[in-house]
């Protein structure tokens, strides 16, 4: 009888843990890969409209969108260079 009272409480730790788990992972995910990917998408279809096929007009505002949404910009897009 007392094992299976620790049983079902061990059972309801490892769920509610798993799921808490989940949930972290899931807002990581969220947060560091989608949620940029979302903000460049709509960076360069604003920058490109505003731009009026001008390199460097588009530069700047693609660099502004993505300053004024939380988001560095990094020339090589993630590739460090030694």
């Amino acid at each position: 009888m007392m094992q299976n009272k620790f049983s079902d409480i061990l059972k309801f730790t490892f769920v509610i843990l798993t799921a808490f788990a989940l949930f972290i992972t899931g807002v990581l995910f969220f947060w560091f890969e989608y949620r940029p990917g979302a903000i460049r998408k709509t960076c360069t279809k604003f920058a490109e409209t505003e731009s009026e096929k001008d390199v460097f007009v588009y530069e700047i505002i693609y660099r502004h969108c993505l300053r004024k949404h939380g988001i560095e910009y990094c020339a090589s897009d993630g590739i460090k260079e030694e």
